[in-house]
């Protein structure tokens, strides 16, 4: 990844100086992973990564590789060096969307100058996906399609659902993923009517089984879902569901493409789930963008305006639930460019697994 010229576009798109302090920016920016950090950008000159003696050993690699960066590590005192670093700059920029209240109080308290309120400097930089950061997405996709591959094998009928999550999990370490992206979705039956379902100690039995999980693969996530009938046959609305959810996510993915508004392609799976029907059970959004964290933008939604671009990676991920009955998801990631759209995850979408 080339952090250095991350941050010399970042530098050109602030006006005043920064403090980045979220997680996912700052490993997008310089490759670090630890729990704690802080990078002071100077739209010139050099920039500052600050963290303590835990993280030490990792900031000195990383901080070698970017020519134009500075490194203080601390063991106490880190608002003595905060008032260092920002000496004489002025107004400092915190990550609005990223940045406790408390800690904007305290910067204010203790820097002697308000910080400005900064929305989105780095996110917009990360939402473009370049060769690299794809590889890594549809690396973490295919550790679930393996996952998802073995199904069957995994989900017996005695299985609980959390069993099934964690063996998905252990499927997916396997093939090289670094963790789960969260607690895997695992709604056996009537629990599938139920959007974020938390999974249990019921068997999945023989039925209906919704699924959606994911892995992190060299920092970046993916996402899928898919909705199966185990064994036996299928019940006959759950299948026409199934039908009418799989034709929606189709229609969807036909239509994303570079300028395309996000809410034409929600209103694109939402057209066939109203000839079926079932416009009214379709309970969330489209989709999503997926990278250094699961869901970021753009965010594929009715009534949002903003524009697809090329190089943006989205879920697209119509659902339609039923009380007391069940439900269907079915989720792909999708990468948006002007030859069409790739789709990264590739495990089948039949309702009845062979």
């Amino acid at each position: 990844m080339n952090h250095a010229a991350r941050l010399d576009a970042l530098r050109v798109g602030i006006t005043t100086p920064l403090l980045v302090t979220r997680l996912p920016n700052l490993q997008y920016l310089t490759g670090f992973t630890g729990s704690n950090g802080f990078l002071l950008v100077r739209p010139e000159g050099a920039a500052t990564f600050i963290t303590d003696g835990r993280y030490g050993e990792m900031a000195e690699g990383l901080v070698a590789r970017l020519n134009t960066t500075e490194l203080t590590v601390y063991t106490s005192g880190l608002w003595d060096v905060l008032r260092a670093a920002t000496a004489g700059l002025g107004p400092v920029g915190l990550e609005a969307d990223g940045v406790m209240w408390s800690f904007a109080t305290d910067f204010a308290r203790e820097i002697g100058v308000p910080p400005v309120a900064s929305l989105g400097a780095v996110e917009r930089l990360r939402r473009s996906k370049d060769a690299e950061e794809i590889a890594a997405l549809a690396a973490a996709a295919a550790a679930g399609d393996s996952a998802f591959s073995d199904l069957k094998k995994l989900a017996l009928p005695a299985t609980t659902e959390r069993e099934l999550g964690w063996r998905l999990i252990d499927a997916m370490r396997a093939e090289g993923a670094e963790s789960a992206t969260w607690e895997p979705i695992v709604a056996a039956g009537a629990g599938a009517s139920i959007p974020h379902y938390r999974s249990g100690r019921k068997a999945v039995g023989s039925s209906l089984l919704l699924l959606d999980y994911g892995c992190v693969s060299d920092g970046y996530h993916s996402d899928m879902s898919r909705t199966v009938w185990l064994r036996g046959d299928p019940d006959a609305e759950m299948g026409r569901v199934h039908q009418a959810v799989l034709e929606s996510q189709e229609a969807g993915i036909a239509a994303v493409a570079p300028g395309v508004a996000c809410t034409a392609v929600d209103e694109a799976c939402r057209a066939v789930l109203r000839k079926y029907g079932y416009e009214e059970h379709f309970l969330h959004s489209t989709g999503h963008g997926v990278g250094l964290e699961i869901h970021e933008a753009p965010w594929l939604r009715r009534g949002n305006d903003d524009s697809l671009a090329a190089g943006d990676v989205v879920t697209i991920e119509p659902g339609v639930y039923l009380p007391g009955v069940g439900g269907v998801r079915i989720e792909d990631m999708v990468v948006v460019a002007g030859s069409g759209p790739t789709v990264i995850t590739h495990s089948t979408k039949e309702f009845q697994i062979p």
